[in-house]
Parts: C-alpha cells; sequence; structure tokens
C-alpha cells in the first residue's frame, strides 16, 4: 500500500545481511576496501569514537562527492574509516564500504577504481585457521618439538620476559587456562573482553585452535603445572575473531583484531590463519606497525600457492617440519614466489604438539598438528629473542632466524635453532641501555588513564635510572622504572618519552603520537529480547508508559515482499522481559498501523485496509492485549477510508486520524475511553491540496494538547486543543513518506509546543520554534541518521536512528551538533525522558535481539546488587543489598519474576522465591540525573528437593579388573555421589563414573545432590565374571587319539590338532593321525572376559619300534652327550632320504640327507633335552636323549 512508509523495503535487506557468507569462499561479502591517494581529516566537530575499543570513525558520502556520484546507485549499508583512530596516516586513508547487493562487489570496485583520488578498491579478505586436530590422549614424547629446537639450552640463556608481549589473534583463546599470564584480552567479534570460546574441546577441537596456539607461543614456565612454551615468561594478548554464534567458520574480523592487538602493546602477533585473498589494506595495516614482529602460519594444503597473510610483505611466514627435519606432509611450501621464511616443528610426530586446550576448568591439554601449531612454536623464540634486545627490528629478528638455522633442504627455509638465535641476539649487545616500553590502552576516552611498562633491556649493565616524559597527561613525568597510571583530560594526540641510564650511556625512546584521546559517549544501548518465535520481526513503532511498561508494534522484515503481521510485544518490567502478542482483530488481512498504550491493560491500535472491500478503524484492548473489540463509531468504512494514527491523552481523551474522503480527512475524538467517537467537523480541518495529499501511518507527535501529523505534499497539520480545531504548514519536505515523490521522506519531532525537528532522507535537519509554521535548515556537524528521530520533550536532546545506513546518534543542543552513539541497526526510536527510551530493530530468534533500551550514562552512579544467597532451595528466603556506586541513589525500583514480593521500592529487600527456576533480577536507581538501570538475567538458582536419578545403565556382569561405565540421564542442576563396593576403585561427582573391580562382587549406588539435600539412591548389583583357563588330557591308541577338556569357564573351545586338519569346536573331540609322530596340540578356550590357550606334545605312535625292526634300522645310543648312530639305511625302503632332529615342540634341530648304510650325527651342539629321530617323512621315529 503506498501509504505505509517505504523505509520497511529498505530495512529488510538488513535483517539477513548479517546471517550468510554465500557470494565468495575466500572474501566476505558485501564488504570494500578502499584507499584514498591523500588524507582527508575529519572536521573536529565530527569527531566521534564509538568506544576505546574501536578506531572506525563513521563518515558521510555526502562528504565525498566523487564517491557519492558513484555509489548513488547502489544499497550502501555502512561508510567508515575502520582505522581512524590509530593515529597512522596510512591507514587512515583506508574506507571500508557495506553494501547489500553482493553480487555488484566487482562492478563497484570497477566504477570506485576509475575515480582520479582513489588510490585502489578491493575486496576485504576472509580468513580461516588451518590446523590439523589430533587425540589428546595419545602417547609419546611430549616435548619432542622442544628437543628439536634445542628449547632448554636456549633457556639456560633466557627464560623470557614478562614485558614481552606476544599477541595471539585467532577464532577464541581461553582466558580461564591457568597456564596463561594475560596482559590484555578482547573479543572483538562480539565487542566484549572474553575471548573465551563458546565450545570445549571435547565437543569441538575447532574452537580450541587458538588455545592451543596460545599455549605454545605463551604458556608459562616454571609454574609446575602443564607444558612450557618457548616465549618462557612472555605475557599474552589473547584476541578473539570468531563470532560464537556464527555457523561460518571463516574469521570475519581478523582486520580488527590484528589492528587491535597491535594498538594494545603487542610486540610479536601471531596469525594461525589464512587464505588465498589478498589484500592491499592489509599491507597497509602491516607496514603501519613497522616495530612490531607479525608471524603467520603457511598453510596446510601442501602446495606452494601463495597463503595470506604469510605471504604479506613484513610477515615472517612459518613452514611445519617432523620430528626428523623432514617437510610435513601437509605443509605448504616454496614456489615461483618464495613466502615461507622458516621452519618451525608443527608434524605429526609422536601425535603431534601438545599445548593448551579448552575446557571449562581450565587445565586440559591436546595434540594438534599444523603450520598453526609451528608458528606460535617460532613466535614464542621471537619472544625469547626480544626479552634479551628489545629494540631488534623484525628484520634482524628474521635475520638471526635465517643465518642461525638448521638448513633442511626442504624449500621451507631453515629450521629454527633456539640456541644459535639466541647467540646471534646476544652480539647485538653493546653494553648500552636499551630503552624500550609500552602502554595499554594506547587509544582511550577523555579522562581515561593509560598504564605503561618499562621493557627496557640493561644491555649488560644494570640501569640506574628511568625518566618518563608524558605531555598532555597527568602527571606530565615521572623518574623511576614503573610510572603510575597516567590521565588524559583532553581529546589529541600525544607523544610519550623514555630515557633509561646505566654505567655506559643514557638512550632515548620516542614514540610518536602514541597515545590517541577522544571524546567520550553519554550513555549507550543495551540489547534486550523481543521474544518473536519468528526471525526477522521488526519494530515500527512504541508506546511508553513509563520507565517498566512499554508497548511495541511489529512487522516482517524478512524479505523485499514483507507478509502482513498483527503482532505486538509488552513489557511491565523495563524491558528485562517481552511479552509477544497477537492483534486478533477479526481480519487477518488488515494492516496495523501503530499502537498506543495507556497502562499495562489498556491500549489501542489502529488498523487500514490492505486490499479493497476491507474496513480498517481503531480497535481496544482492557486486558493486556489478549483480545481487541472494534471501536464501531470510529468508523471508516467509507471505500477510501485508511486510518493512519491513534492517541490518547489518558484513559478517556483521545484522538484517531484517517486519509481524506469525500475532500476532508477523517478525524474523531472521543472523551470516553472510545466508546463514542465523534467526527471533527469540516469547518475544522483545512482541505487536502490536492487529491495526491494523505497522511502516513504512525506519523503523528504530541506534546501536551498539541498534535501533529504529517502528509504526502510535505505539509504538516497542527492542532492546540487535543484535535478539535487546527491549521496546516508547509514545510522544506515535498513527501513525508516517498509515496508521491519517491526521491523524498522524513521524520518529526517535537520538543515543546513551538519547538521541532524534522531530518529528511539525506540527513539534513530543519528546526522551527513557531510549532511548524516555518522551518530554517541547521548547518549540523556530525552524523544524523534517517530512520527515527525523537526530540526529547522539555529538553534539547535529540536521537536519530538509522537502519540504512545503519546507527544511532544524538544531540544536546537541539539539532547541530550530532555525536555517534554505535553503528547497530535502528528503526524507530522513542524516550519518555532522556533516561528513558527504546529503540526497535530485528530479532534473530525469541531469545535474541529485537530491542535497543537506552543507558543513560550522565549519572556517574553504577547500579549493582547482591542477593544472599543466590543458589536456594525453593520456599528459601533472599535478601538483597544495593551494591550502587558513584554516586548517592535517592530512590529504588527492584523487579524479582518468580519472587514474592515481585517488585519493591526498599533500598534491601527480601524475596522468597517458591518455584525452582533461574530468575533475573533488575535494580533501576536515580540520584536525580536520571535513573540507572542493572539486570542480571540468571542471578537466583531456586531448586527442588532432588528425585532418585534415573535407572542405572551400564554391565551387570563383568570381568574380573576390567574399567565398565556406569551412568544415569544427567540432570545439570545437580552433582553425584556414588558408592562402590569396597575394594573397587573410581570417583565421580558428575552423573556417571568409571569404576574398576577387584574381582568381587557387589552393588553400585548413586544420589543426586544440591543444596536441597540428597535424593534416594538409586543401585544396581554387578557380578564379576571368571577368565577362562584352559586344560586338557589325551590317550593315543595307534593314531586314535581321544581329548578331555578340562578347561574351567569356557564357554567355547577350538582345536588345532597340528596335522593341517581342520580346527574342532568340540569340547572333547576324537582325532585319528594317519602317522607317527609328535604333533603339537594347542587347545584354545573363550569366554566373555577374554581368552586362554594350553599347548601339549601329542606323540603319536603307529609302528614305532617294530617298524625300526622290520626296516633293519638301529639308532643308538637312545641316551648320548656327543654323537649318535643310525644304522641299516641303504637295506631300508625308506621313501624320503633325510634325517632329521626335532624337540617336544616340533621344532627342527638338524636336517641331512643319508648317504651311507650307517650315518654318525654329532649332537653336541643340541641342549639338554628329550629329541625325536625322524626318518620317513617322520613315519618312523626314535626319543632320544641329549644330556
Amino acid at each position: 500500500m503506498k501509504r505505509i512508509l517505504l523505509f520497511l523495503s529498505i530495512i529488510v535487506l538488513l535483517s539477513s545481511f548479517a546471517f550468510s557468507q554465500t557470494y565468495h569462499h575466500d572474501y566476505i561479502d558485501g564488504q570494500i576496501f578502499l584507499k584514498l591517494k591523500k588524507f582527508v581529516p575529519v572536521k573536529s566537530a565530527e569527531l566521534y569514537r564509538i568506544d576505546e575499543h574501536s578506531f572506525s570513525q563513521k563518515e558521510k558520502i555526502t562528504n565525498y562527492p566523487p564517491l557519492e556520484k558513484v555509489l548513488s546507485k547502489y544499497q550502501i549499508i555502512d561508510f567508515e574509516r575502520p582505522s581512524y583512530y590509530t593515529g597512522k596516516q596510512e591507514l587512515m586513508k583506508v574506507y571500508q564500504l557495506t553494501f547489500s547487493d553482493f553480487s555488484k562487489v566487482d562492478k563497484i570496485i570497477e566504477e570506485l577504481q576509475q575515480i582520479e583520488g582513489v588510490e585502489y578498491a578491493e575486496k576485504v579478505p576472509l580468513y580461516y585457521v588451518d590446523f590439523v586436530p589430533n587425540d589428546p590422549q595419545h602417547t609419546g614424547t611430549n616435548k619432542w618439538y622442544h628437543t628439536l629446537v634445542g628449547s632448554e639450552n636456549a633457556w639456560n640463556i633466557s627464560l623470557g620476559s614478562n614485558t614481552v608481549k606476544i599477541a595471539v589473534v585467532d577464532n577464541a583463546v581461553a582466558a580461564n587456562h591457568t597456564d596463561f599470564t594475560i596482559f590484555a584480552q578482547r573479543d572483538v567479534a562480539d565487542s566484549d573482553n572474553d575471548p573465551t570460546p563458546p565450545t570445549q574441546f571435547t565437543t569441538d577441537q575447532g574452537w580450541s585452535h587458538g588455545t592451543h596456539v596460545a599455549g605454545l607461543a605463551t604458556a608459562d614456565i616454571n609454574n609446575g603445572i602443564g607444558i612450557a612454551s618457548l616465549g618462557g615468561n612472555a605475557e599474552l594478548i589473547a584476541v578473539k575473531t570468531r563470532q560464537s554464534g556464527s555457523t561460518n567458520p571463516g574469521l570475519t574480523h581478523t582486520f580488527q583484531g590484528v589492528q587491535w592487538a597491535a594498538q594494545n602493546g603487542a610486540h610479536i602477533i601471531n596469525m594461525s590463519f589464512g587464505g588465498s585473498g589478498q589484500s592491499s589494506t592489509w599491507q597497509t595495516l602491516i607496514n603501519s606497525f613497522p616495530n612490531i614482529v607479525f608471524v603467520a602460519a603457511a598453510g596446510n594444503d601442501g602446495v606452494s600457492t601463495l597463503m595470506y597473510p604469510a605471504a604479506y610483505n613484513n610477515v615472517i611466514g612459518v613452514g611445519s617440519v617432523d620430528a626428523n627435519d623432514t617437510r610435513s606432509s601437509f605443509s605448504n611450501f616454496n614456489g615461483s614466489t618464495p613466502y615461507v621464511d622458516i621452519a618451525s616443528p608443527g608434524g605429526f610426530s609422536n601425535g603431534g604438539l601438545l599445548s593448551t586446550v579448552y575446557t571449562t576448568g581450565g587445565n586440559s591439554y591436546g595434540k594438534m598438528s599444523g603450520t598453526s601449531m609451528a608458528s606460535p612454536f617460532a613466535a614464542g623464540l621471537m619472544g625469547l629473542m626480544l626479552s634479551l634486545n628489545p629494540s631488534l627490528t623484525p628484520a634482524q629478528v628474521l635475520n638471526c632466524l635465517i643465518t642461525t638455522g638448521v638448513n633442511i633442504n626442504q624449500n621451507i627455509g631453515p629450521r629454527i635453532d633456539a640456541l644459535a638465535a639466541l647467540q646471534c641476539v646476544q652480539s647485538t649487545i653493546t653494553g648500552d641501555p636499551i630503552p624500550m616500553f609500552s602502554g595499554t590502552p594506547t587509544s582511550i576516552f577523555e579522562g581515561q588513564t593509560v598504564t605503561f611498562t618499562d621493557a627496557s633491556a640493561d644491555g649488560g649493565n644494570p640501569i640506574t635510572n628511568w625518566t618518563w616524559s608524558f605531555p598532555g597527561g597527568t602527571p606530565a613525568s615521572f623518574v623511576g622504572q614503573t610510572p603510575p597510571a597516567i590521565t588524559y583530560p583532553t581529546a589529541g594526540v600525544y607523544d610519550v618519552t623514555l630515557s633509561v641510564t646505566n654505567s655506559q650511556s643514557t638512550q632515548a625512546l620516542t614514540k610518536t603520537g602514541y597515545i590517541t584521546v577522544t571524546l567520550q559517549p553519554t550513555g549507550n544501548w543495551i540489547v534486550q529480547n523481543s521474544g518473536f518465535s519468528t526471525a526477522a520481526r521488526g519494530i515500527d513503532h512504541i508506546s511508553i508508559v513509563d520507565g517498566q511498561t512499554v508497548w511495541a508494534k511489529a512487522f516482517d522484515g524478512s524479505s523485499a515482499t514483507p507478509a502482513n503481521v498483527q503482532e505486538f510485544i509488552k513489557t511491565t518490567n523495563g524491558g528485562t522481559t517481552w511479552t509477544p502478542g497477537t492483534i486478533n482483530i477479526g481480519n487477518a488481512n488488515l494492516g496495523i498501523a501503530m499502537i498506543h498504550a495507556f497502562d499495562a491493560n489498556t491500549a489501542w491500535v489502529a488498523a487500514y485496509p490492505t486490499a479493497g472491500g476491507q474496513t480498517g478503524g481503531i480497535w481496544k484492548t482492557t486486558n493486556g492485549g489478549s483480545t481487541w473489540t472494534r471501536q464501531n463509531t470510529a468508523t471508516y468504512n467509507n471505500a477510501a477510508s485508511f486510518t493512519n494514527v491513534v492517541h490518547f491523552w489518558d484513559a478517556n481523551v483521545g484522538f484517531a486520524q484517517g486519509d481524506p474522503i469525500n475532500g476532508e480527512f477523517e478525524l474523531y475524538t472521543t472523551t470516553n475511553g472510545g466508546t463514542t467517537w465523534t467526527p471533527v467537523p469540516a469547518a475544522n480541518i483545512p482541505n487536502p491540496l490536492n487529491a495526491n495529499e494523505f497522511g502516513y501511518v504512525r506519523q503523528i507527535e504530541v506534546i501536551g494538547d498539541n498534535v501533529w501529523f504529517t502528509t504526502s505534499v510535505g505539509r504538516i497539520y497542527h492542532s492546540t486543543n487535543r484535535g478539535l480545531n487546527w491549521q496546516v504548514y508547509q514545510t522544506p519536505i515535498s513527501d513525508f513518506g516517498g509515496a508521491i515523490n519517491a526521491n523524498s521522506s522524513a521524520v518529526l519531532s517535537f520538543a515543546s509546543a513551538t519547538t521541532g525537528l524534522i531530518v529528511d532522507n539525506n540527513g539534513l535537519v530543519f528546526k522551527s520554534i513557531n510549532s511548524g509554521a516555518t522551518w530554517t535548515q541547521l548547518t549540523t556537524t556530525g552524523t544524523v541518521f534517517t530512520t527515527g528521530l525523537c526530540f526529547i520533550e522539555g529538553t534539547n536532546i535529540a536521537f536519530s536512528t538509522g537502519a540504512n545506513p545503519a546507527g544511532s546518534s544524538f544531540s544536546q543542543d537541539g539539532g547541530t551538533t550530532w555525536n555517534i552513539i554505535d553503528n547497530a541497526q535502528h528503526l524507530f526510536v522513542e524516550f519518555k525522558t532522556p533516561s528513558i527510551g527504546w529503540s526497535g530493530w530485528f530479532n534473530t530468534s525469541s531469545t535474541q535481539d529485537g530491542m535497543w533500551k537506552w543507558n543513560n550514562t550522565a549519572t556517574s552512579m553504577v547500579a549493582n546488587f547482591q542477593g544472599s544467597p543466590s543458589n536456594i532451595c525453593a520456599g528459601t528466603t533472599v535478601n538483597f543489598t544495593d551494591l550502587t556506586t558513584g554516586g548517592t541513589p535517592t530512590s529504588w525500583l527492584w523487579s524479582f519474576p518468580g519472587g514474592t514480593p515481585t517488585s519493591s521500592t526498599q533500598q534491601n529487600p527480601t524475596v522468597t522465591y517458591p518455584t525452582a527456576g533461574t530468575y533475573a533480577v533488575t535494580l533501576t536507581v536515580d540520584d536525580g540525573n536520571g535513573p540507572v538501570t542493572f539486570t542480571d538475567n540468571a542471578h537466583i538458582t531456586v531448586v527442588s528437593q532432588p528425585a532418585m536419578p534415573s535407572v542405572i545403565t551400564g554391565s551387570t556382569s563383568v570381568c574380573p579388573t576390567v574399567m565398565q561405565t556406569y551412568s544415569v540421564v544427567n540432570d545439570p542442576t545437580m552433582l553425584y555421589t556414588w558408592t562402590l563396593p569396597t575394594g573397587w576403585t573410581g570417583s565421580s561427582t558428575s552423573n556417571s563414573i568409571n569404576a574398576t573391580n577387584n574381582n568381587t562382587s557387589g552393588t553400585i549406588s548413586v544420589t543426586a545432590d544440591n543444596i536441597c539435600g540428597s535424593s534416594s539412591p538409586r543401585t544396581i548389583n554387578v557380578t564379576i565374571l571368571q577368565n577362562p583357563v584352559a586344560a586338557f588330557t589325551f590317550v593315543d591308541n595307534a593314531g586314535t587319539v581321544t581329548f578331555t577338556d578340562g578347561s574351567t569357564g569356557a564357554t567355547s573351545w577350538s582345536w588345532d590338532f597340528g596335522d593341517g586338519s581342520p580346527v574342532s569346536s568340540q569340547q572333547n573331540p576324537v582325532h585319528t593321525y594317519t602317522a607317527t609322530g609328535n604333533y603339537i596340540v594347542i587347545l584354545t578356550v573363550t569366554n566373555a572376559c577374554g581368552t586362554n590357550m594350553n599347548t601339549q606334545i601329542v606323540n603319536v605312535i603307529i609302528s614305532g619300534i617294530d617298524e625300526l625292526n622290520a626296516k633293519g634300522i638301529k639308532i643308538y645310543p637312545t641316551l648320548t652327550t656327543h654323537q649318535l648312530f643310525v644304522e641299516g639305511l641303504t637295506t631300508s625302503s625308506i621313501n624320503n632320504k633325510e634325517i632329521r632332529i626335532v624337540d617336544v615342540l616340533g621344532k627342527q634341530h638338524y636336517v641331512s640327507t643319508i648317504t651311507s648304510s650307517k650315518e654318525m650325527i654329532d649332537v653336541s651342539f643340541l641342549s639338554s633335552g628329550v629329541y625325536f629321530i625322524l626318518l620317513d617323512e617322520g613315519r618312523i621315529n626314535q626319543k632320544i636323549i641329549k644330556q
């Protein structure tokens, strides 16, 4: 419908923008870097920084006419300078575009590169972690990689220094690991200070990639736990660059992560990630920090293709070797353009490299392999080198590594040699002191402090004096090694100088432009969850009753052709929880224009037809939105009727406005809550300008008895008596909603009966001081957004919000000077007071996003509280204590969902929780400068008496001394107490236990435990089985042998009779042999606990001595020490002319061919024992005994 605000069709594009990465694997969809040839300074009035962790400056494309000319035809979402507050001149020339039509990236770049002032335009690379995981329980020589490079010998020179900071920029780093000493940490992807992975190593090894990398570079040495890194005492800077909720494995914030590390004290930055995407902006970033050593993994594809960032200039690329100094099979290597500078251990030898991994306990280790592991191990060595000489340049570090490395001829550079590298560094020390220092952070807001750390080396002669200079700081100078925190009260860019003295000389180091100080915002937006079960529900109207009760109307933002939805949300606790509801007005095809609320139960909606034959109007609820009733006296039943707005001053007096019918706007007033609506006489309303003039949904302003609404020809209607009589004024706007003029739209807001603002779709600001009769364009500074506008009643404070471009800003001088708050997406905005306000946006699920709440920081108070105890049994009382700091509150408002009472205005209330669950607590305090709110969404945990655990699963019949797992269904709120039979081993407080028996049957029991006590025990009886023992006897009857099983515990039998015949599975078989001989018979018996074998020699005699006599053969003596004789051989009819001697196991010790009738055999070589002389293929045999 043409009368609906056209910004909806634009902002829906953003609702899905952040959730896909589909157009190009190696580049971030919808983003472009461009660099101008000349530096363009930002006007001082427009300088505004979001927070101290961001280095970005928002820009207006309109400030760059050549760019605007090219980009005006594209859907540009954001335009910023991502590195402006680094203070690095070349980086400050870089701009970043975000746009919605991914497919046009090449076209946009092509057009940008044709602009004279553009140095280049390029896609933004997307890099990925690259590693090969291995089982953390794999055994092997866990320090093989230290042994290979000689770490222990290097540590005899230096164990490293905590003044050296090694940054690990990766997917995530476990901040809780006990083997880390962390100097600084940041999650640049999720904009918080916790870089910890969202998933443990046991669930997803990939999320522990960065933690494993960090351990190889900086795990603490000589701390009695875990492992030792090659970097020894170097400290860790942990930076997370992958969003926790993202399903895209790409690291979308590596540029920001490297930039943050470089600005926060890093001497070495390890980058164990990569891809084929090359970027000039990345090269500029690296070049802007010439004193930082950048190290990167060469890649794991086993190719010579260039991998970035390893292939950038001034980055040390690291390949991987195995324990034998051969290139690991996966490691990339040098081709026609060499980029792999050095080799480092990273291969599969001994199961990989043992290092830190993430678990909630913070003390776990595992093995991984890859160039991702080789790179940080080498970075640790570089940290050792800087501990000896912190003034080494990256080029000098690389030179020492290459010239002292082991030549392995693997096309990946020399393999690092730790001892030789440190000896190379020792040769650079002259005896002069080497000044070095770092400051954290180096980019701050006015009034914040910087902590400076001395990292100087003494050059072999102890330093006796440190002199610091801090121009612009307080104090401005200091003598001593450790200065106090330096406060910078005024925005600007400042140098820092450190001079150090030893017995040989005094040396000074000045870091120019080292500290950047910017203005601080006066508030921020807090995310709240709108609660809609369907994703991409946007909020386009908000009605604030007070600081606790708010209603808002939803729309579908999932596509450019949105569905019609009739939904709202409501909160009665200041937005801690929002409850969705359906506006059931009997016709699902009607559009909902807006909602106006009087209290938590009473509200009205204006609904309009979306097609012919429909009837809109005004509906009211008095039961919190459960049911809605049409107020029929506001008829809106003409074919041209179209309801736009509704407003109530109190429970009775209200006004409604619709488009013209019969040449007049259709206006109604009521004095009884809408039971009776009275049409405003036509004589009281100026006529529409022409047939194209109509109103817009939601575009209404009310101050006291004054009410305004906008039209499609740029006019505003104004009433001073609650809608009874009207005047109309022309504004500078040609169309407030874009239905008649697609190039025009605007938002309107008044702060008093006379003073108002208009912001048009180009960000131009107009002001009226005579109720809108005339308007003057303001000359503004700063960024003005164009989706929402609220000029707060009774103040000079105005807020603007934006969906495209996205962001929010505020003015404190009535609309002239605007200050950026954030660059997040905002839709409608509404404030009750300077401290009570909300802005709508889009949800991603029922538990994520959808609303912003303003957090006013004008007051220095910080609200906080503590409930004691906070983990309780149902029915227990909790005592709450107000812990607000920074001021003296004069009022308190508590919210206790699930508690009794549910709210309180006491300073320190007492609350009882009757039902199990996890409950939020909210405290709002006010000291007269505006309320401050703090919410802990899971402050109170209430549990019930534990129930008996589920049936224990696990075997009831087990083998002796075997470990068996027993478990019950897990309740994460419980601990478990396991009791094992006496003598069994195993312990656990989880829902499962690994129990090892001591060959004694018994009963296992388990109880579920919490603070309420223990449950009744669940039990299982376990019987111990026995291992089988094989045994048998036999009787030979002229070759027919009867075997009798004598085994114990057997359930199956397998007989090998030793003559090549098939095995038998009978328990007591009878077997017939065809020839005299000694046969090795093996009985194998089996049961559930295992297998056992018994082997015996069975001497089978079919002809025996009689056969010898019959053939005239004599064998003597049968008891001998040296010689043995065999006679009568030539007269016999022996088929085979061989004589063989075997032992009782059938092993052959002698064989010879018969050459005479009498053979003499020397048996002195035989060991003492029983042997058999075999003739005629064993058919003739004689036992002898060798003494």
